[in-house]
């Protein structure tokens, strides 16, 4: 999302017809879990299930393309990757966000998206705030424990590991404005890191695991824990009690 010089699209996986089908069923699945029947048959005449199925193919794609560890299969990822469904769910919540009913309609109808989220989060172990802004072909990896603020904004083809937080430098008491990250285009984010308050992460960083980020980061800059210390010392004889 950052005004940087254009780079070459990125590589494309192509998912057939079976695996496009099996992400809409999926997002069918989480819909009439979380909504009404007339509720359901409502959303069904709109574009949602069109653009979420799109955007929801395309993060797959991407995570097929770059996670060895599926075996480049789509499929597989869909079925049972938890980290996966996290996005998935993500998508769909934030459509019913961005295209929500009227205020004086109905509470279910209002408190849709939420639901949605709540969903995502018991079945991936991960929360991905509804209103927060995602770019394209988003992967979240090993997602447990990530937790992505209300008003974080990322951008395209970003990669996310387990245990991340994008949040707010403060507490309780927050104020009602924007308080998360706004982060770049191609940005990889290492576990455990925490990126805090409104800060700005440029295109094509790297966040390495554990890191805590409170102040801007360049375009293109590598960040990395380098106070730890780790020693390896030779097993001891038996009854050799000198360290």
């Amino acid at each position: 999302m950052d005004n940087c010089a254009q780079k070459a699209p990125p590589p494309v996986f192509l998912l057939d017809r079976d695996t496009r089908q099996l992400v809409e069923n999926l997002i069918v699945a989480a819909l009439l879990e979380c909504c009404p029947v007339q509720e359901f048959a409502r959303l069904g005449k709109t574009e949602l299930l069109a653009t979420v199925t799109a955007q929801a193919c395309d993060d797959l794609s991407a995570f097929a393309l770059k996670d060895p560890a599926s075996g480049r299969d789509p499929a597989l990822i869909a079925h049972s990757y938890t980290s996966y469904a996290a996005v998935l769910h993500y998508r769909i919540a934030h459509w019913l966000y961005r295209h929500r009913p009227h205020p004086q309609s109905q509470p279910l109808e209002r408190s849709l998206p939420a639901t949605l989220s709540r969903r995502g989060k018991l079945v991936s172990g991960a929360e991905i705030h509804f209103r927060s802004e995602i770019g394209e072909r988003f992967i979240i990896d090993h997602g447990i424990g990530t937790v992505i603020g209300e008003t974080s904004v990322i951008g395209d083809d970003c990669y996310i590991l387990g245990g991340v937080t994008l949040g707010a430098r403060g507490i309780d008491n927050n104020p009602a404005e924007r308080r998360h990250p706004r982060i770049g285009n191609r940005v990889q984010i290492g576990a455990f890191a925490s990126v805090l308050g409104q800060v700005h992460v440029g295109d094509d960083a790297f966040i390495g695991p554990g890191c805590i980020i409170t102040s801007d980061v360049p375009a293109g800059a590598r960040v990395k824990v380098k106070t730890a210390l780790q020693v390896t010392r030779p097993r001891l004889a038996q009854g050799d009690l000198h360290a």
